[in-house]
């Protein structure tokens, strides 16, 4: 595909488990892929800074994080949920990276490790960190951060979410929908219906997915769609088509 936002550089300070905690099961996501997505996603909205953020299936909150590093200027507030307790609570964790007190206690954890260990994979996490750091002391501004746990296709049809967000952004995992419904077209249905719960107005929806996968969004409007190896993203606006 074509990056038209993202520059070509090295991200490795951004892997998941160097920095960024991680878990078993926890999923990983392209970082440069992921901030040209957001880049693009930014395109279709008037507001270009301020930006609540919100991931539905977030898992450990990974993706959010490193949007929340790349991007610290144009985000005030980032949101994640996930059906999975155990998720949330390290979703959390990750989030306490994108202040300078939460990831200065990271590069004290690091450097410890470094010097209990000495491996060569500790002191270039220290290093990473550190960068990360400087990243976050440049723009001078905290972004307000949120995880929660909620099972996004089992919320109550008069419920209404306590925050609405300018970007969606999630990266659907295919193999798990088997286990929260029956087939892909009651996935879709639900998942929809309450995704325009926690959208404002003009609001955008940045969503990946597998090639085989159908997203018949009917209340969404398709603004982009393109193919990444084995995966597709697509953003689409609200409003019927």
């Amino acid at each position: 595909m074509e990056y038209r936002y993202a520059e070509n550089m090295n991200f490795e300070d951004f892997s998941s488990g160097r920095v960024i905690y991680q878990k078993p099961g926890m999923t990983n996501f392209p970082v440069r892929l992921a901030s040209e997505i957001f880049e693009r996603a930014i395109q279709h909205i008037d507001k270009k800074e301020g930006i609540c953020l919100y991931d539905p299936m977030c898992g450990g909150g990974y993706l959010l994080t490193v949007l929340g590093i790349l991007h610290h200027e144009k985000i005030s507030e980032i949101i994640g949920s996930d059906i999975d307790e155990g998720f949330i609570s390290f979703a959390l964790k990750n989030f306490s990276l994108l202040s300078e007190q939460g990831i200065e206690k990271r590069i004290i954890e690091l450097t410890v490790l470094a010097k209990q260990f000495g491996k060569t994979s500790h002191i270039e996490a220290v290093e990473s960190a550190k960068r990360i750091k400087k990243i976050i002391a440049e723009n001078k501004k905290s972004i307000k951060s949120q995880a929660i746990r909620l099972d996004i296709l089992n919320v109550n049809k008069n419920e209404e979410f306590d925050f609405k967000a300018d970007i969606l952004f999630t990266d659907i995992p295919y193999n798990q929908i088997v286990s929260w419904v029956t087939d892909n077209e009651s996935f879709m249905k639900i998942f929809e219906s309450n995704l325009e719960k926690a959208m404002k107005s003009g609001a955008v929806l940045a969503i990946c997915s597998d090639k085989k996968q159908k997203l018949d969004l009917k209340q969404f409007i398709r603004l982009e769609k393109t193919s990444v190896g084995k995966r597709k993203f697509e953003i689409y606006r609200l409003g019927k088509r």
